[in-house]
């Protein structure tokens, strides 16, 4: 399913479920950049039961942060500004919500 087109043609397909008919709604995406296609595996079930097996959404997101300092450094502008701003809020956050579930003993496995 088609979630994004930006105005380069870059498009983005949430994939739903593999060829073999394993759901991977959420967890697998490709990138289509003209005739190269990319695919982004994310992280499916618990690190505890299934080891570390896909990209986390923190790190994904410091990869886009660190992308979007390095391009302000050569064209600074708000809109540049506030996106950092956003991206290390949505970081944080992101941490916080695993250091909670480390307290509460459940990270790594598939409950809320």
């Amino acid at each position: 399913m088609r979630i994004h087109t930006d105005h380069n043609g870059v498009a983005v397909n949430a994939i739903s479920k593999q060829s073999d008919g394993t759901e991977v709604e959420g967890h697998q995406y490709q990138v289509l950049t003209g005739p190269k296609t990319t695919q982004i595996d994310f992280q499916r079930g618990g690190v505890a039961v299934n080891g570390v097996n896909g990209v986390t959404n923190e790190a994904l997101l410091a990869i886009l942060l660190h992308r979007t300092k390095h391009l302000n450094k050569q064209f600074p502008c708000d809109e540049n500004f506030r996106a950092i701003q956003h991206m290390e809020e949505a970081l944080v956050n992101f941490e916080v919500r695993t250091a909670r579930r480390i307290v509460r003993g459940v990270e790594g496995q598939e409950v809320a």
